[in-house]
């Protein structure tokens, strides 16, 4: 059986781009539901969208923006889209003037973190805990 990780630390998503989202499907299955009253057959073609958009923003709601463990790092971008990157992997992480934070991996390949819908406030301390543990990771590397 496999023991399940506690992470060290949770980094959260944007008020505001769950508000939002929110929001969007609530009009969108509004939109659907008036339709359908209205006897309008488009109602169940607008509802299928609305419906995903709603499971969609209830995730969001339910799930942080990145979960850090001590190995690795697993960023949610959305329901669909999971990826975890690990500190063994990562000799580097940086940040531009613009505030994004990009990743070399250790074949000196660059890559720029996709961080749409993170808490503002939460960039800095998403890129802190990431050199934090590649920093304690290249200490131990051979």
């Amino acid at each position: 059986m496999e023991k399940e990780e506690k992470p060290l630390q949770h980094i959260e998503r944007s008020p505001l781009f769950l508000l939002i989202s929110v929001l969007i499907s609530t009009a969108i299955v509004f939109a659907g539901y008036n339709l359908l009253k209205n006897t309008n057959p488009l109602g169940f073609i607008v509802l299928v969208p609305g419906a995903i958009l709603s499971f969609q923003s209830l995730w969001w709601l339910l799930n942080p923006f990145a979960l850090v463990f001590e190995d690795k790092i697993e960023i949610k971008q959305s329901l669909l889209h999971h990826k975890y990157r690990y500190f063994v992997d990562l000799k580097r992480v940086s940040e531009s003037k613009k505030g994004k934070i990009y990743i070399t991996y250790n074949d000196d390949e660059m890559e720029g973190l996709n961080l749409f819908g993170i808490k503002a406030s939460h960039v800095s301390l998403l890129k802190s805990e990431m050199e934090r543990s590649v920093a304690e990771n290249l200490k131990v590397r051979p």
